[in-house]
């Protein structure tokens, strides 16, 4: 009687770790549209206002758009080895046993490549805030700032609970998560600077936010980035 029911309990713990592809390729999708859309419009209204936070909060979110359509493409590619073969008894000869190295090694380097982009684009926007604190600009157009900056973390906020279904699981998934969360992150600090803007004309806010939001994101990338190669390090060691 214990041994079968060690049996029933062992099938549900798998259950609960595992993603299904197709969902993850559907949640990955919808956030790609979402914030891709978004990018290109909170461009515009960065450059128009002279708003640095604005701008590197869209080139953020586009480089966000890339780094999930790396996670996606990845995904899909991860399922190629058991879809390309033609015969079922091929597939459960071949297949079967490799299946599990393709996604380790193409999601894992999705999660990367995803923790890299974050790095250089905090690197990025920390120089182009240290920049803007140095001269800050004579004007910003504190109102459109605000509300894109808003708009924006509404879209960020419905890809977070979008992606946080299965991140704490999936490596790749995970990368794409903490884009969308750093995104969202910099929403607020955005929408700060515009508070102290156009209440307190601190001008040099946008540079100082800007700032903040480069650390915040390289503390979300720094760790990813490690995990990462931890894990192809041991999946090298083990060939």
């Amino acid at each position: 009687m214990h041994q079968h029911s060690a049996d029933c309990h062992h099938p549900h713990t798998i259950a609960t770790h595992t993603i299904d592809p197709q969902a993850k390729q559907t949640q990955l999708a919808i956030a790609l549209l979402l914030i891709g859309g978004f990018a290109i419009a909170e461009l515009i209204v960065g450059l128009t206002s002279d708003s640095l936070a604005l701008i590197a909060e869209a080139g953020h979110m586009a480089a966000d758009s890339v780094a999930l359509l790396l996670a996606l493409l990845a995904t899909r590619l991860a399922q190629r080895p058991k879809r390309s073969l033609l015969s079922d008894s091929l597939t459960d000869i071949v297949a079967t046993p490799l299946a599990p190295q393709p996604v380790a090694a193409w999601e894992t380097w999705a999660a990367l490549l995803n923790g890299l982009g974050l790095v250089a684009i905090a690197l990025w926007i920390g120089w182009e805030a240290l920049q803007r604190l140095q001269t800050p600009p004579e004007t910003i157009a504190s109102l459109p700032m605000l509300l894109t900056a808003g708009i924006g973390l509404a879209v960020n906020s419905a890809n977070i609970a979008l992606l946080h279904r299965g991140s704490d699981h999936d490596l790749n998934l995970r990368g794409a998560f903490l884009h969308v969360l750093a995104d969202a992150i910099s929403c607020i600090g955005v929408i700060l600077a515009a508070i102290a803007v156009a209440t307190l004309h601190w001008l040099w806010a946008d540079g100082a936010i800007s700032l903040f939001v480069a650390g915040i994101i390289l503390i979300g990338a720094v760790p990813l980035v490690v995990q990462s190669f931890k894990r192809l390090a041991g999946e090298g060691g083990k060939e």
